[in-house]
């Protein structure tokens, strides 16, 4: 594929929309933006975790450990959005 400066082979500087690091992107379903598979695979997961964390809440069920991964996982997103 032809991307580079006058047609090398080189891949154009492509960044991920979270963490900024050069790497091979992804898209999710849904989205806008490409993002490296760390933080595709974090984003993806904290989505899930937040409809589990719902779903568990309408039912009445505990919460807690639910709620302690989600933050976890924020908190990653968050530190690599920041050292971007």
């Amino acid at each position: 594929m032809l991307c580079g400066p006058k047609g090398s082979e080189r891949r154009s500087d492509l960044k991920c929309g979270i963490c900024g690091r050069p790497s091979e992107l992804f898209e999710l379903p849904g989205r806008a933006g490409k993002l490296c598979l760390s933080c595709g695979a974090d984003l993806a997961i904290s989505e899930q975790l937040a409809i589990e964390i719902d779903a568990a809440t309408l039912s009445g069920q505990e919460t807690k450990s639910l709620v302690a991964e989600f933050a976890h996982l924020s908190q990653r997103l968050l530190e690599r959005a920041q050292s971007a």
